[in-house]
């Protein structure tokens, strides 16, 4: 029987969205200093030098990718308001009896 970790998909785009996030809101609390020492035990590498390599390229995809949402989001309300005031506006001006 496996665990659901073990049937988890590590390379789903969600999964490495919410482990990303964790590690970010990790990073910025109390419990930064032990988990940089356990990642340094088990890896033997520092993740200082690799911190500052994404800070720096990974800026400004994430500001394109949000901007580029909020206009399909917004495109997305747009069509969607537009078509039910036209079907709203449609069904009063009808000279037909509802039914």
């Amino acid at each position: 029987m496996a665990t659901a970790i073990e049937k988890l998909d590590v390379e789903h785009d969600l999964v490495q969205l919410l482990v990303t996030e964790a590690v970010i809101v990790g990073m910025e609390s109390p419990l930064r200093d032990p988990i940089l020492e356990a990642v340094e035990e088990t890896t033997g590498e520092s993740l200082e030098a690799i911190e500052e390599t994404t800070n720096e390229g990974g800026t400004s995809g994430t500001k394109e990718k949000s901007r580029l949402t909020k206009v399909v989001q917004g495109g997305t309300v747009f069509v969607v308001m537009f078509a039910v005031l036209y079907l709203t506006l449609r069904r009063l001006t009808s000279d037909e009896p509802n039914t």
